[in-house]
């Protein structure tokens, strides 16, 4: 009976690979084979629509995704990671964990220093009515005058914090 309870505690095994998101200067790794895709999204700031660049999976029971865009003003990096938390964190509640405090900072090696560069878990009902929890990351890094900002997100039916950490330890800024 010990042996059917431990079973129990394991997390499902994931296949992780690693990735270079050459576009992004980025490399990651993801649980599943990483589909590609663009979408012009307008964050409500002055630059209007922006290309986003995406690339996500869906492994088990979850979806993985990192996302980037190019912003023209580097002295805005800090609005647009607000921007784009306000629209992925709305009406959520936090649900923290040792792995990561909500708001906690996530600055990975080479990102600016902003004060939204952070990591959240945030858990409420999705579209179809079902409970999702949300564990994301945001930063930027700058580009000359521009800089590209980042967002890593986990979609999962309940709170997944050591694969987050794992997820996002994975993000790694490439050399320029």
């Amino acid at each position: 009976m010990a042996a059917v309870l431990q079973g129990c505690d394991r997390e499902p095994a994931l296949n992780w690979h690693e990735v270079q998101m050459k576009d992004a200067g980025l490399q990651a790794s993801f649980p599943c084979e990483p589909d590609v895709a663009q979408r012009k999204v307008d964050f409500g700031m002055e630059q209007g629509a922006v290309t986003v660049n995406m690339m996500g999976c869906d492994a088990i029971d979850s979806t993985y995704a990192v996302s980037h865009w190019l912003l023209d003003d580097v002295r805005q990096a800090d609005d647009a990671l607000s921007f784009w938390e306000a629209a992925v964190l709305t009406k959520l509640n936090a649900v923290d964990s040792n792995e990561g405090k909500s708001g906690a900072p996530f600055v990975p090696a080479g990102a600016m220093e902003l004060p939204r560069s952070i990591r959240a878990t945030v858990q409420g009902v999705g579209p179809s009515g079902w409970t999702v929890t949300t564990h994301g990351v945001w930063f930027a890094r700058k580009e000359g005058r521009k800089a590209r900002i980042y967002h890593a997100v986990i979609y999962a039916p309940a709170p997944q914090h050591k694969v987050a950490s794992q997820f996002f330890k994975s993000l790694v800024l490439q050399n320029e």
